[in-house]
């Protein structure tokens, strides 16, 4: 482990640096740093591996637990955001071919308004045909009842000018050879009238 390494290091310098605070003490020559200060500089360099140790050995697992932890956070958010990614892409790609199909939905919608449109049309055609031809025959009907009323008419007027006729013949005395030739005549003109 890193930890141990370094641990080892300090300890390798710590041996050196004793060695030579040490070994210095019994030459008795000076280059600037006395005894005392190397002994010094030995403690606190032994305080502060010892800090070192005990820190390391207390506070290993919660930092450990603490980046552990913090990496999962990071992979997990990571992952996340590559889930969403994807996501993302799928609906882009989704959209894009949304867009690509839209000409052709808008095309389709338009051909079924227009067949709408011309079934709607003879539809209507048809409607006023039919209607055309209840009102056609609505007239023939009337037309029919009204020559009709009139033959009727004709013939009222005619028995009316007959009887007229009649009374005026008898009036006038002819004799019976004209009047037969007469009511013969009348009677044609009559059945000619009434039979056109």
């Amino acid at each position: 482990m890193k930890v141990a390494k370094i641990v080892s290091f300090l300890v390798f310098v710590l041996l050196v640096i004793n060695s030579l605070v040490f070994g210095s003490e019994g030459g008795g020559e000076h280059h600037g740093v006395t005894s005392a200060q190397l002994k010094n500089l030995f403690w606190f360099s032994l305080n502060f591996l010892a800090l070192v140790l005990i820190l390391y050995k207390f506070l290993k697992k919660p930092i450990v637990d603490m980046f552990r932890s913090r990496q999962e956070s990071i992979l997990k958010q990571y992952n996340e955001l590559l889930e969403k990614k994807k996501e993302a892409e799928a609906r882009y790609v989704e959209l894009q071919e949304k867009i690509k199909n839209l000409e052709k939905e808008a095309e389709a919608i338009y051909q079924n308004y227009v067949e709408q449109g011309m079934k709607e049309k003879e539809r209507i055609i048809n409607e006023a045909n039919i209607q055309a031809e209840r009102i056609k025959q609505q007239a023939e009907l009337y037309i029919q009842h009204e020559l009709e009323k009139a033959k009727n008419m004709l013939r009222e007027e005619v028995a009316g000018a007959s009887v007229k006729l009649a009374e005026e013949i008898l009036r006038k005395n002819i004799d019976e050879e004209d009047h037969r030739r007469i009511v013969k005549e009348f009677i044609n003109e009559i059945k000619g009238r009434v039979l056109h």
